[in-house]
């Protein structure tokens, strides 16, 4: 069995792994939790204490930015990273100015959970009505709560571009889009795939930002390839 570490997103807990971890094979999926973290200094130190090295990194959104930013700084302790839904340069203007409005709305109000409309922007449309993911969704955002939404949206919304220090991984790295993604361009990733000698590229049709979710059995098969190789 081989350790694979996996680094969850923003407001995403355990359970955004829920169709990928039984499906594994000789992989020993161990999560990370890094919501307790106020800032990417702590959530490295987070990965320090909870990997054993060189690891395999999973992560996605945030939690992909994270192992993308650990893995800049500490790239002997990293034998492969595995980035989805996620780039190197932060995020975009427009959600960047979401989170901070998002912020000051809810410093003033009371937190009455993730609505429909900001979970139809994290999927490709022919899930907007996807009761399963949405479920999954809404209990995370549930679990986590208003406090934590707030810390995450506050520590890792401002973000420094690691593209170049990322350059330097002379290990293997593996990058995964979605076609319909509108946080995060597959066409950045692609270009960031190109000035990285030791990356593979994948972008996943027909889905939006929420892989694991919308594409479990193609993230299984993509986790395999890579890991076992």
């Amino acid at each position: 069995m081989i350790d694979v570490f996996f680094i969850s997103g923003t407001m995403c807990t355990k359970d955004l792994w829920q169709y990928i971890f039984p499906y594994l094979k000789n992989i020993n999926p161990i999560h990370i939790d890094i919501t307790s973290a106020s800032s990417f200094d702590e959530i490295n130190n987070i990965i320090l204490e909870s990997i054993s090295y060189p690891a395999i990194l999973v992560g996605f959104s945030l939690g992909g930015f994270s192992a993308m930013n650990f893995t800049s700084q500490y790239p002997e302790k990293v034998d492969k990273l595995i980035a989805i839904a996620t780039n190197s340069k932060g995020l975009n203007p427009i959600e960047i100015k979401l989170r901070k409005s998002t912020i000051e709305f809810l410093k003033k109000n009371n937190y009455g959970g993730i609505s429909q409309t900001r979970i139809q922007q994290f999927l490709h449309p022919k899930n907007h009505d996807n009761q399963d993911i949405i479920a999954v969704i809404k209990k995370m955002d549930a679990n986590l709560g208003k406090d934590v939404l707030i810390k995450q949206l506050k520590a890792t919304s401002e973000r420094t571009d690691i593209t170049h220090q990322l350059k330097s991984y002379k290990k293997q790295i593996l990058l995964i889009s979605a076609e319909n993604d509108i946080l995060i361009n597959p066409a950045e990733i692609k270009q960031l795939s190109k000035e990285m000698s030791s990356s593979t590229h994948v972008n996943l049709k027909q889905c939006g930002h929420m892989i694991p979710l919308e594409k479990p059995k193609e993230l299984v098969y993509l986790l395999h390839l890579f890991i076992d190789s």
